[in-house]
C-alpha cells in the first residue's frame, strides 16, 4: 500500500492543471472582530453574506480553476452555507479552504471542516504577547486562538484517513511598529501550535493614516524611521527557531521598490465580493480609500467590472473593460487603478516558478 506522501505525489503528477490557479469568492463581509489594520474601518459598508445562489451559478466557472478561496473581508466561519461551499468546490475538482481570525474555530466547527475535507486554512495572528495582539485584533482573545488551533491540529490527527490527509494550515503575522519585536516569539508560539507554515508579512493595504505611522516600509516622507537593524536581528532570530523546530517559515525581504508582477492576477485575477461585484481582487473589490506616497489620498480604488447577480459570469470576463486589464498586466503595463497598491511591493510574495499553473495548495493539502 502506498504512504500518503506517495499517494499525494501520483495525485499531482496525474493532475491536469486548469487555465487558472485559483478564484476568491468572499463568502461574507461580516466579522467578528475590528482589527486596526482592517480596510473595511476606512469607508461606510453594509455586511452581508453571498447568497447560496449566487454561488451555485458559479459552478460551471469553478471548473476554470485548481482552488476555491472563500475568504474576503470578512470572517467566513460566520456563513452558515460555508461546508455546502466547499462541497460544491470539490464537486468541481477544485480545492477549497479560506483565512480565518480562529476565534470561532470550536470543536463543532472544527470538525464540520474536516468532515467535509477543507483542504486547506490560514488562520491571522497578529501578536505573541495578549496584549498586543488584542490592541491589534480588537475583540480577539489570543488565548481563546491558541487553543483553538491547538485543537484543530489534534483533530487533523483524528480525520485523516488513506484519501485525506486534513487540510494545510498555516498562520499569517502581520507585522507592524507594534508587534515587530514579537516575531520570534510568535515563530516559537506558532510551531508549538502546530502550523505546517509561518507567514510573516507586511500590510498590504495603506487606506487610514496611522497605517502610514505603523507599517514597516519605505513609503513616504511622513513615516517615522523604521528600525531595520531590529528587524533584521528579529529576522534573524526567527529563522533560527524555524530551523530547530522544522517549521516553514515565509518572511518579508529588504528589497523594496515595485515590480509589475502581482500575486492576485498570477492566481487567476478574478475577486467576487459578497455583493456578487466582480472585480481582479479583493483590494480593488471594495471602495477602500488608499493613501498615497506623494501624501494624496484617493476616496475609493474600488474597480468594478460587472455583477454576478445581473449578468452571468461569462459576460463579465469577456466584457471590453476586463480584457483590456487583463491585456495591460500580460503586456506588463500596471492599469492606472493599482498603482500605489502595496500588492506590486518587491519584498512580498510572487510567484516564480515556471511549471503547471496548478496551484502549491493543491500539492501539499489534497
Amino acid at each position: 500500500m502506498f504512504g500518503l506522501g506517495i499517494r499525494s505525489k501520483i495525485r499531482n503528477l496525474l493532475h491536469k492543471p486548469r487555465p487558472y490557479r485559483s478564484i476568491v469568492i468572499e463568502s461574507t463581509d461580516r466579522c467578528n472582530l475590528l482589527c486596526v489594520t482592517c480596510p473595511r474601518l476606512s469607508y461606510d459598508y453594509k455586511p452581508r453574506d453571498l447568497s447560496m445562489d449566487a454561488f451555485r451559478n458559479l459552478i460551471p466557472t469553478l471548473k476554470n480553476y485548481d482552488n476555491v478561496d472563500l475568504t474576503g473581508w470578512g470572517e467566513p466561519l460566520l456563513h452558515k452555507g460555508l461546508f455546502e461551499m466547499i462541497d460544491i468546490s470539490h464537486d468541481q475538482g477544485c480545492t477549497a479552504g479560506f483565512i480565518s481570525n480562529g476565534t470561532l474555530l470550536d470543536d463543532r466547527r472544527g470538525r464540520k471542516l474536516l468532515e467535509h475535507k477543507v483542504n486547506w486554512m490560514f488562520v491571522s495572528i497578529d501578536g505573541a504577547d495578549p496584549g498586543t495582539f488584542s490592541g491589534i485584533r480588537v475583540g480577539g482573545d489570543l488565548g481563546k486562538v491558541v487553543k483553538n488551533c491547538k485543537h484543530f491540529v489534534e483533530l487533523r490527527d483524528e480525520y485523516r484517513t488513506a484519501e485525506y490527509n486534513g487540510p494545510f494550515l498555516s498562520t499569517t503575522f502581520t507585522m507592524n511598529r507594534a508587534n515587530m519585536p514579537e516575531v520570534p516569539d510568535f515563530v516559537e508560539l506558532a510551531s508549538d501550535i502546530g502550523f505546517d507554515q509561518i507567514h510573516i508579512k507586511n500590510q498590504d493595504v495603506v487606506s487610514k493614516t496611522n497605517d502610514v505611522q505603523q507599517i514597516l516600509f519605505p513609503f513616504s516622507d511622513d513615516q517615522p524611521e523604521i528600525p531595520y537593524d531590529e528587524m533584521k536581528s528579529k529576522f534573524a532570530q526567527a529563522r533560527l527557531i524555524a530551523e530547530e523546530r522544522g517549521t516553514r517559515l515565509l518572511l518579508p525581504t529588504f528589497e523594496y521598490g515595485f515590480t509589475k508582477t502581482c500575486n492576485p492576477m498570477q492566481q487567476g485575477g478574478v475577486y467576487i465580493a459578497a455583493t456578487g461585484e466582480v472585480s481582479p481582487c479583493v483590494n480593488l473589490g471594495h471602495p477602500t480609500p488608499r493613501m498615497m506616497p506623494d501624501g494624496s489620498y484617493l476616496e475609493n480604488t474600488g474597480l468594478i467590472f460587472g455583477n454576478v447577480h445581473d449578468e452571468g459570469f461569462d459576460a463579465v470576463w469577456n466584457s471590453a473593460k476586463w480584457t483590456k486589464f487583463r491585456s495591460d498586466f500580460e503586456s506588463e503595463i500596471v492599469p492606472e487603478a493599482c498603482e500605489g497598491c502595496q500588492l506590486l511591493r518587491k519584498s512580498e510574495f510572487h510567484i516564480t516558478d515556471s511549471g503547471p499553473k496548478t496551484a502549491e495548495l493543491r500539492k501539499v493539502a489534497v
